[in-house]
């Protein structure tokens, strides 16, 4: 009880005060990106379009971003990149938040954009969805530092379904939450294929990552 009275406390704080130092200017580095780039390029068919959208949730401070305007670029002509992030305004120990990192990241990507705001919170519809290592148990969201009622992962998921118009890629960590990921899917009735154990050309993870693709009926 007193760790989430802490971390309520802590995320009230960062969340309405958005203190950060200004105008991060970091490194790329590809190692994520390449990482996500060949997991899209292995597991995610898609075909090419005019105008495609997509949205990552839970993009933290998006160092991944490249990796998927790489690959979601060869399929549209105008691209529209979305990525929420919840809990965008957490600051690392060098006193920049997330939201200052991913503004470093998404420079000079077309139509890439950064949302600090919870994904229930958006009601636009999105061709494709990228959803990496979601909260399906509450420990790991307490660690981060989210406040307990944050852990709702069925609604979550239906959230995201309901604006979902073709294609969710959803990457869960380790058996456990692959299956508890699957039990999910279950309950809320949503038609999926189990991918396995996610294997990449960049594995960077020691522990094993399991996905789920999703195609909107």
């Amino acid at each position: 009880m007193f760790s989430d009275l802490r971390n309520t406390f802590d995320y009230y704080i960062r969340s309405y005060t958005k203190f950060s130092r200004k105008n991060y200017n970091g490194q790329i580095k590809n190692t994520e990106s390449d990482y996500v780039f060949d997991i899209l390029n292995e597991y995610f068919e898609i075909e090419f379009q005019d105008n495609i959208s997509i949205l990552d949730i839970g993009s933290k401070n998006w160092a991944y971003v490249r990796g998927e305007y790489n690959f979601f670029s060869q399929y549209g002509k105008n691209l529209k990149l979305d990525g929420v992030e919840i809990d965008a305004y957490r600051l690392y120990s060098n006193l920049y938040s997330r939201y200052e990192v991913a503004k470093f990241y998404i420079k000079d990507l077309d139509g890439v954009n950064y949302i600090p705001d919870d994904v229930l919170n958006i009601q636009t519809k999105y061709d494709y969805i990228i959803w990496l290592l979601p909260f399906v148990t509450i420990y790991p969201l307490k660690k981060w530092g989210l406040p307990e009622k944050y852990f709702m992962p069925e609604r979550l998921l239906e959230h995201a379904y309901s604006i979902l118009d073709k294609k969710m890629l959803i990457i869960n960590q380790g058996e456990e939450e692959a299956e508890i990921q699957k039990t999910l899917l279950d309950k809320a009735g949503i038609c999926y294929t189990f991918l396995g154990e996610i294997v990449a050309d960049k594995t960077i993870f020691k522990n094993k990552r399991y996905g789920y693709l999703i195609k909107k009926i």
